[in-house]
């Protein structure tokens, strides 16, 4: 059931977006496009596991994202995250995205889906746990641009294959970024 309703509110999303970007694309006519964009945010990423309830970790993100038109974009991104609880648990990694929407070089508002892939690391020093985790990863967000500078909330749902295969038990899997950028 949960599968079924995240599938629906995607295809969802895409459809709104679609829509939106149709009308979009026909009010942008000599519009600048600045396709480059570099930015630094907070970024949070919370594991549920069904038997051990949730981890939080928490930290910061580096990014670099290029769009090739105003409704296609890359972005990458450099994260480095503390367990909420302690701090001698961390998960460190890079995700990489292509976004399909609406406003992703010009002025104004803007929102996009997308998929990904993510790889990250999980160290603790003291038990020696070093785990490496990847996967693919649904993704989302809104966001403005103003001439020099972009704001955006960024969400992305992943798969949870590896993590499942370390505790054996059904999860969930989810991060979440607020993103300030530079645009040029």
């Amino acid at each position: 059931m949960k599968r079924t309703t995240i599938t629906t509110a995607i295809l969802s999303s895409t459809l709104l977006f679609s829509t939106l970007l149709s009308a979009e694309e026909v009010n942008k006519v000599d519009e600048t496009l600045k396709q480059w964009s570099v930015g630094v945010s907070s970024y949070v990423i919370s594991i549920d596991d069904a038997d051990y309830g949730d981890d939080t970790f928490e930290g910061y993100s580096f990014s670099a994202g290029y769009a090739f038109s105003d409704s296609l974009a890359v972005r990458g991104q450099f994260y480095s995250t503390e367990h909420e609880l302690t701090s001698d648990l961390e998960l460190s990694g890079i995700d990489v995205n292509v976004f399909y929407g609406t406003g992703l070089a010009t002025e104004g508002f803007k929102a996009y889906v997308g998929v990904g892939f993510y790889s990250e690391t999980l160290k603790e020093t003291y038990y020696e746990i070093d785990e490496d985790f990847s996967g693919v990863q649904l993704s989302g967000g809104i966001g403005y641009n103003w001439d020099s500078l972009s704001l955006e909330l960024a969400i992305a749902l992943r798969s949870t294959g590896d993590y499942e295969d370390l505790s054996e038990s059904d999860m969930a899997a989810a991060a979440g970024s607020l993103i300030l950028s530079y645009r040029f």
